[in-house]
């Protein structure tokens, strides 16, 4: 081996070196930290929406010893699209299961409950979600209530991990979205054989 070669073949190993070590570092603020809560969205891409924790809840919620995390919980969705969206529909579901066997899942709900049927027209008075319009989904006073509760008496554990999951969107106009795949669901006539 010629020495010319040994220099060359240095200098393109500490750069692969380097380099390896420079992507990990500007991918490790993206990689959730094992000592932390994490959130997983499984909307799909083809929906409208783009979710968070709100930035002023995220050190609450990734905290794993935090006890109020459901009360302190508050995600953010905004609208990506072009049409207004009237109602929405969310899932929560957390990694804890109930003494019965179930995942303990919490909704999220945005809108007039009767828009949950995609096909049930906006009112005047439904106030929409614009494009580029950002909401904040909370927990139902209630359910927390009964998170609480179940808590104490099952001696569940605080969860580690969420999925955020679909399950209804509405433009208020007869079209939308509809189960965890979402569906189209379009106001276009069929198409006659």
């Amino acid at each position: 081996m010629s020495h010319n070669r040994i220099p060359i073949v240095c200098l393109v190993l500490l750069a692969l070196t380097a380099s390896a070590f420079i992507a990990t570092q500007l991918t490790r603020a993206d990689v959730p930290q094992e000592n932390e809560r994490q959130l997983e969205d499984q909307i799909p891409k083809h929906v409208p929406i783009k979710i968070k924790i709100k930035k002023e809840k995220e050190a609450g919620f990734k905290d794993l010893n935090n006890e109020r995390w459901a009360r302190e919980f508050e995600l953010e969705v905004t609208n990506t699209g072009t049409k207004p969206i009237y109602f929405l529909y969310l899932y929560v579901v957390t990694d804890v299961k109930a003494a019965a066997g179930f995942r303990i899942v919490f909704p999220l709900v945005y809108g007039r409950s009767e828009l949950g049927d995609i096909k049930t027209k906006a009112e005047p008075t439904d106030v929409p979600v614009n494009a580029g319009e950002t909401i904040s989904l909370q927990i139902h006073p209630g359910q927390l209530d009964a998170w609480d509760l179940a808590r104490k008496n099952e001696n569940r554990p605080l969860p580690t991990r969420l999925e955020v999951s679909f399950q209804i969107l509405s433009f208020g106009d007869g079209t939308g979205y509809f189960t965890t795949s979402a569906h189209e669901l379009s106001s276009r006539p069929p198409i006659a054989l």
